[in-house]
């Protein structure tokens, strides 16, 4: 007996340590000043596997390129005072061993870039405009490009910029003029308005893990190498989708039918993994999950439940956290779940896993006192930084900091590859062991590296950084 416990413990401790690895520890040893870290900016170089990391402090900023093999291969050190552009929205790397940083101000209308070289130990700082009539949307990341949303309201005209290796930028026009979309009451929609007013535009990595609180949002950004999707959820009967194509700045359309219901007060909400679009209906009676072919809009698989059965599709309870509640409670019953789901923001996430989708469906009312709001200030943005970005830069960290004391109510289910519910314990996410790993200060920060993570703890004292790579 006591040998076979022994056993379990190693076993248990193995894979512990599989799920997190010590992937190198460097000091900040160009830091000479006393002034506190005010944030650290995590730049991965895709072609390259080579990672930039900046710490910032109220003085300087101190870069590292970590390499593939995560020794430090190059250093370089910079005075930054230009603090009227707190606001990082993203980057870029070079071929030559550059790599720059994309900035705003608070009012985000003024633009600004800051290049970083590594062979040359310089730093050049660029500003740069976008049109007069144009508000800024959103950014995108991809393939060690950055690019640039903006839109006019005036003609419904949408906008991209793209920047050469000099930080100059081009702006190109998205035609959107035989494109339809319709509001919530059915009638068309100017799509560049609705995307400048309807607050910000997250973005999301299909298999990070979200909280309800981010994908019960009503448009969502996805960005799938040179291709964007934004997909809108504000008309209960469909998810239109507006698909972007970074090579030649093309625009399409498109719709998916959501679950019928037949009841106005249902709530309805979807999420894109992989081919495969999951929708959500729900009312304080029943709720309903499609899960739909994404280049045909085939039905593939449904799930429901009313208020009077059991929810067989579950693998967890029905949890309720957050708010006055410290601690988990299960609510046991359907109807409870459908009443407390229809009381605030409804939506769903998808996670694929060893070829299984993890799914978490539910939703969240937001705490008005007490607690930390969702979009209290977060790691990484530099230079002079206040705090507040990782909506436009890092999705990694923001789905970190999405977790929050607001009061969720979910289940969790598990299906196999072809959408079949199987039995199983819900494990542990890459977040959730985290948690041991706690860093309060500005020079932590949470980032994806290829298909992990990686979350940098440093030590104010020994001013020593950390790279610890976890996994689900």
């Amino acid at each position: 007996m006591i040998k076979n416990l022994f056993t379990i413990l190693v076993l248990f401790i193995s894979f512990s340590l599989l799920s997190q690895e010590e992937l190198v520890i460097f000091e900040n040893d160009l830091k000479t000043s006393s002034s506190a870290i005010k944030d650290v900016i995590p730049v991965v170089n895709t072609e390259t596997d080579e990672i930039a990391f900046f710490i910032a402090d109220a003085k300087n900023v101190y870069g590292y390129k970590i390499d593939a093999n995560f020794k430090v291969s190059d250093k370089i050190s910079s005075e930054e005072k230009r603090r009227k552009f707190k606001v990082l929205i993203g980057s870029s790397a070079s071929t030559n061993n550059s790599y720059r940083v994309f900035l705003t101000n608070k009012k985000k209308n003024k633009f600004a870039s800051v290049q970083f070289s590594f062979n040359e130990k310089t730093t050049v700082f660029k500003e740069f405009s976008i049109g007069n009539n144009e508000t800024f949307i959103q950014t995108v990341d991809a393939n060690n490009q950055f690019y640039l949303i903006s839109g006019s309201k005036e003609n419904n005209q949408l906008f991209i910029y793209t920047f050469d290796e000099n930080g100059n930028p081009s702006k190109n026009n998205i035609d959107l003029s035989n494109l339809r979309f319709i509001n919530s009451q059915g009638r068309n929609l100017k799509i560049v308005t609705y995307l400048i007013e309807n607050g910000a535009l997250n973005k999301f990595d299909e298999n990070t893990p979200n909280s309800i609180e981010l994908t019960s949002k009503s448009s969502k950004m996805f960005v799938r190498g040179q291709t964007i999707l934004i997909t809108l959820d504000h008309h209960k009967m469909y998810t239109q989708v507006l698909q972007i194509d970074l090579n030649n700045f093309t625009a399409i359309s498109f719709q998916f039918d959501k679950p019928k219901l037949g009841e106005k007060s249902k709530r309805t909400n979807s999420y894109l993994n992989g081919d495969h679009l999951f929708t959500l209906a729900t009312t304080t009676n029943e709720f309903v999950i499609e899960i739909l072919d994404f280049e045909s809009g085939n039905l593939l698989k449904e799930y429901s439940a009313k208020k009077e059965d059991s929810i067989t599709f579950k693998n967890s309870g029905i949890i309720q956290k957050g708010g006055m509640y410290k601690a988990k409670r299960d609510l046991l019953k359907t109807n409870r779940f459908l009443r407390r789901i229809a009381k605030g923001n409804t939506g769903l996430s998808v996670r694929k896993l060893d070829n299984n989708y993890h799914l978490t469906i539910g939703g969240y009312i937001v705490q008005r006192s007490g607690g930390m709001g969702m979009m209290m200030p977060m790691a990484g943005i530099p230079i002079g930084s206040i705090g507040a970005a990782t909506v436009y830069f890092n999705p990694t960290m923001m789905a970190y900091n999405s977790f929050t004391n607001n009061k969720t109510t979910t289940i969790e289910s598990l299906l196999d590859k072809n959408f079949n519910h199987i039995k199983g314990e819900i494990k542990e996410n890459a977040f959730d062991k985290m948690k041991d790993y706690k860093s309060n200060n500005s020079g932590s920060t949470v980032f994806k590296y290829k298909d992990f993570f990686i979350k940098s703890i440093y030590n104010t004292f020994s001013k020593e950084l950390t790279f610890r790579k976890f996994t689900d």
